[in-house]
């Protein structure tokens, strides 16, 4: 109920500007000989963006960077614009031809594609925008409530750092933000007042079958690799979870060790850490 409305109208105006002119520049592009047109394009972060965008659907960077096999980097393309073509080339293989009908059809568009172009484009990279940005300030919000729980116990926070081995964790009484513990990261790490290491995992769900992602494949794993490596006398895996979860996969990840505490109830984080002395 509370989109962020306008993060979403500013990202749309700001990528639509991008996408007329990159969709102007199609007829160049696939004409492009030398790659220097390409190379230009795939420069500039905003007009990259929009370039990978082109595709149905979507292909991230690292997959177009496979897909082409070539490094894009700026020094890359400037030293060798040529890479820009085998880069073009996977793009337009698999542009989409809902939104670009006149490529593979090679003729001119209308007017009225373009438009629809570049408003089906720009919504795109706009909703992608909102969701990603909705996800982070929500998982940041639950980290600093859980630090503010922590503090309110008595709990100093002290500077991140890796812990390869329990005894460099903080000191007991002591937490910091994401640090890496073991052979993974945690959101927090708590030294609990009677000795045990305590990584708490932050993670928001939208929906149950989401929730098998956020707590058995990513908090629960992190779970059994701390336990494997430190032991259970030594350590408590923890996750704070808000949002929808499917309770079996809830229940899984208890088996799998793992301490589960909802953002809603944070009385029962500060219990718990508060009687572990």
């Amino acid at each position: 109920m509370l989109e962020p409305l306008e993060l979403y109208v500013q990202s749309y105006e700001s990528v639509a500007r991008t996408f007329e002119a990159l969709i102007k520049d199609l007829p160049r592009v696939i004409a492009d000989n030398t790659g220097e047109v390409t190379a230009a394009i795939l420069a500039d972060k905003e007009s990259r963006t929009a370039f990978r965008y082109l595709t149905a659907p979507p292909i991230s960077d690292d997959d177009l960077k496979t897909l082409a096999g070539v490094k894009i980097s700026t020094k890359a393309l400037r030293n060798d614009p040529q890479l820009a073509l085998r880069v073009r080339d996977v793009v337009m293989r698999i542009i989409d031809p809902h939104r670009f009908p006149w490529v593979p059809g090679r003729r001119q568009p209308t007017n009225g594609e373009l438009r629809l172009a570049v408003a089906a484009s720009s919504v795109l990279v706009a909703s992608k925008v909102v969701e990603t940005s909705r996800r982070h300030d929500a998982k940041r919000n639950q980290e600093d409530l859980v630090k503010s729980v922590l503090r309110a116990e008595g709990f100093e926070q002290v500077p991140t750092r890796t812990v390869p081995q329990p005894h460099l964790a903080p000191e007991a009484g002591q937490f910091c933000g994401e640090s890496k513990f073991g052979s993974t990261r945690a959101d927090i790490l708590v030294h609990l007042r009677d000795g045990r290491i305590m990584p708490i995992e932050c993670k928001v769900s939208n929906s149950d079958v989401n929730s098998y992602k956020r707590v058995n494949h990513e908090a629960a794993n992190k779970a059994r690799q701390w336990l494997s490596d430190f032991g259970r006398a030594t350590t408590v895996p923890a996750a704070v979870l808000s949002g929808v979860y499917n309770p079996a996969n809830l229940f899984e990840a208890q088996r799998a060790g793992l301490a589960i505490f909802w953002s809603h109830r944070l009385e029962d984080l500060a219990k718990f850490v508060g009687s572990a002395a």
